[in-house]
């Protein structure tokens, strides 16, 4: 069964959305990522999406794939959008969604740079149509696993970003773009712009990028796992409590 949106013609996409209550809506933003693409926040919510779909019967609308890049937008290749016209943007996309027949939506997040932006959304989506959604940030949502899996926590284009990517498609990440001179440590109550690094650990001696592909495809494999139980659970609460 086909399960993204822009691939099907209006007469599927009908019959099919009278069927199925749900829709993802993979979320990113173009932004320079150490070893890996520039697309990376866009790579690694749409490779989930696609294994998740299927497992939870659910469609995947076409990608935001612009959002506010911050502390890396001076490097070459970073691009953003404003939050208020983010904000105001995904606001359309989700409620032409819910008009569109769909009784909730995932919004499967790859970048940290608009997470309030998000937040707002799902309780003004609510507010206006009804509509329920789940707002997944992956990477955070993932932390306890990744620590689990991988031994250590994660960053921006460090262990865990570099793994997603590799799962889904290995030709995008660049081993020998993880340096020494591309790393740095981010540290609370300090704030350079830009930020210092292309590859951001979050603590001291963790998250530096390895390149198995073995250890990232088990990896990816046991997130797909973890968030789809976590929807599952919250579908279920839906259910259950009458929302």
């Amino acid at each position: 069964m086909e399960r993204e949106i822009a691939r099907l013609n209006w007469h599927e996409f009908k019959q099919t959305v009278e069927n199925i209550d749900g829709v993802i809506l993979p979320v990113g933003t173009v932004e320079v990522h150490g070893c890996t693409n520039l697309g990376t926040d866009i790579t690694i919510p749409e490779f989930l999406a696609k294994k998740l779909a299927d497992r939870l019967d659910l469609l995947i609308a076409p990608t935001i794939n612009y959002g506010i890049t911050r502390t890396l937008l001076p490097y070459a290749g970073s691009m953003t959008v404003s939050p208020e016209s983010f904000e105001n943007y995904a606001h359309d996309v989700a409620v032409s969604l819910v008009e569109s027949g769909f009784k909730f939506v995932v919004f499967l997040n790859g970048h940290g740079g608009h997470i309030d932006e998000l937040a707002r959304l799902a309780l003004k989506l609510w507010r206006e149509t009804g509509a329920k959604s789940i707002v997944l940030h992956w990477w955070q949502f993932c932390e306890p696993l990744t620590r689990e899996i991988l031994g250590e926590s994660g960053g921006h284009s460090a262990l865990d970003e570099t793994y997603m990517v590799m799962a889904a498609d290995e030709s995008l990440v660049a081993p020998e773009l993880s340096t020494p001179e591309t790393t740095f440590l981010v540290r609370e109550g300090a704030y350079p712009y830009p930020n210092a690094g292309l590859i951001l650990q979050y603590k001291e001696g963790e998250g530096t990028p390895r390149f198995d592909k073995d250890e990232a495809d088990r990896y990816a494999e046991a997130v797909v796992d973890y968030i789809e139980r976590y929807i599952r659970e919250v579908l279920a609460g839906w259910l259950q409590n009458g929302v």
